[in-house]
């Protein structure tokens, strides 16, 4: 797989890979999800990309660990995806004002 993806690439700059059995994602992830539900070049919790699975007795699968910038702008991305609408308890600060003094 490493071969293939400096081949691809172009670049001899590889990611750190990962390959685990299915009983061990929790060695990964949290709250794992079941093997069959990852998809080749999916980004998982904005740390990991499934790159797809080989085989060598058993089914191992295979993820790549994307590098700080490209998860520095993943979460750019959703956050600026995300617009935050205010709760009901939350008061637009520029409808503030301050009560008047009263002059004697």
């Amino acid at each position: 797989m490493a071969v293939r993806l400096a081949r691809e690439s172009h670049n001899d700059y590889l990611p750190e890979l990962e390959a685990v059995a299915g009983n061990e994602f929790t060695l990964l992830f949290e709250r794992p999800r079941p093997a069959a539900s990852f998809r080749a070049g999916e980004v998982v919790n904005n740390t990991f990309r499934f790159l797809g699975t080989v085989r060598s007795g058993e089914v191992f699968y295979l993820f790549a660990r994307l590098d700080p910038y490209e998860q520095a702008e993943l979460v750019q991305k959703a956050s600026a995806s995300v617009k935050k609408e205010p709760a009901s308890g939350d008061v637009d600060p520029k409808m503030v004002t301050r009560s008047r003094r009263a002059v004697p």
